[in-house]
């Protein structure tokens, strides 16, 4: 038996999840991340060779970007729960496409310094935009699928994209470079444009005041939880080529990436049916427990097969943690004000990775790349601690409402 809510399978009735919205949402998010991720290892590459400039202008050409992000996702979270997801995403879309474009006329360091701020901006309020889409397409019933099968459309653009933008640099021309992004993002907007208004959409009244009105306190203890695996991730992606070659194999740092990439996204293939058949605490647990394994064998790796092993276990730990800790934002706050906490959630995700290339940078000055990786293992654990207290608020406050 079929209805327009799900199928039957194997005697059940189970909601559906492959609609038209949820694939162009997932289209569109490829597209976004794939423009996004093609500048990556190519505009510091540009900054010095074609426009002169420093290794440290790179850097903060490179780095505004992601506090540009940062600060639009709360203008962002309010804009999606005041005046409905659609109209923002294709808003914020067309910025992302407008900005990617530019890239043509970049000529100068500051004109393109002034770009990166635009850019980082528009893409913020994008990503955050097209998150919230996907929680409100997605059946309860199948988040944590849902939520994985998303965040694996930007992991798939994250192995693709860089490799093509090194080999448009390389066999074609930056003007090139700059034009296929644009193309990319034009096709993000062109995807999103056929999606549907949705009767999730419920609207906030704009009561809120105050840091309320930024941030979904709600969200605010899952989305700690996710503060120590963004600090290590952000660590590790700053100094893993660097250890690869204290290894005497630099070769090895490619390969990392690759084997992170598979695990994450065979991760979250898996850890999303696990969340929703039984329970967040079966998908994230062993996510924190595999991510801490990875750590240990990167810290104790003296050749290629204890560091592609903690690859591995990074990608498949971090795969599991990440779209787990945003189907229980999700859930944890009314329709309305889902705009709010994917921000909260997103903004705490982009903290601890902008935190995470500082402080384990200083752990490698005092004790070297081992140590980092060890004693940054802490983090991963601190935060499963922050997970299961969390929990805890949460069934108390499930407790509460079903006792009112």
């Amino acid at each position: 038996m079929r209805d327009s809510e799900g199928t039957e399978r194997g005697g059940e009735m189970r909601e559906r999840l492959w609609t038209k919205d949820f694939i162009l949402i997932c289209a569109v998010n490829f597209f976004m991340f794939a423009g996004f991720f093609m500048l990556l290892p190519t505009l510091p590459i540009y900054v010095v060779d074609e426009l002169g400039g420093a290794a440290g202008q790179a850097g903060l050409i490179v780095g505004v970007f992601t506090v540009a992000a940062v600060l639009a996702r709360p203008v962002s979270g309010i804009g999606l729960d005041r005046w409905g997801r659609r109209r923002l995403l294709i808003l914020s879309l067309a910025l992302f496409a407008a900005a990617s474009s530019a890239y043509l006329a970049a000529f100068s360091l500051v004109f393109l310094l002034l770009l990166r701020l635009f850019h980082g901006a528009a893409f913020g309020m994008a990503t955050t935009a097209a998150a919230t889409v996907v929680a409100d397409r997605v059946p309860p019933g199948r988040r944590g699928e849902g939520l994985g099968i998303f965040g694996v459309s930007s992991m798939v653009a994250m192995i693709l994209s860089p490799a093509l933008g090194m080999a448009l640099v390389q066999h074609g021309s930056y003007p090139l470079l700059f034009l296929v992004g644009a193309g990319l993002a034009a096709l993000a907007l062109l995807f999103s444009l056929p999606i549907r208004h949705s009767g999730a959409e419920a609207r906030s009244d704009g009561t809120e005041r105050g840091l309320k009105r930024w941030l979904e306190m709600r969200a605010v203890p899952y989305s700690l939880s996710l503060v120590g695996p963004a600090i290590v991730f952000g660590g590790v992606i700053s100094f893993i080529s660097l250890y690869a070659v204290e290894l005497g194999n630099p070769g090895m740092a490619g390969g990392y990436f690759v084997v992170y990439a598979l695990a994450l996204v065979l991760s979250r293939m898996v850890s999303g049916k696990i969340y929703d058949r039984r329970g967040p605490d079966s998908a994230v647990i062993p996510g924190f427990l595999l991510y801490l394994a990875g750590m240990a064998a990167l810290g104790l790796a003296d050749g290629p097969v204890l560091f592609y092993a903690g690859a591995g276990l990074i990608g498949f730990g971090y795969g599991a943690i990440q779209p787990s800790v945003q189907a229980l934002v999700i859930a944890e706050v009314p329709a309305k004000r889902r705009g709010a906490a994917t921000a909260t959630y997103l903004i705490a995700m982009d903290a601890g990775i902008g935190l995470g290339s500082f402080v384990l940078g200083l752990f490698v000055g005092w004790w070297g790349y081992r140590s980092m990786f060890l004693i940054g293992g802490l983090f991963v654990l601190a935060s499963l601690f922050v997970y299961r207290w969390a929990r805890r608020l949460s069934r108390e406050r499930e407790g509460e409402r079903k006792a009112a």
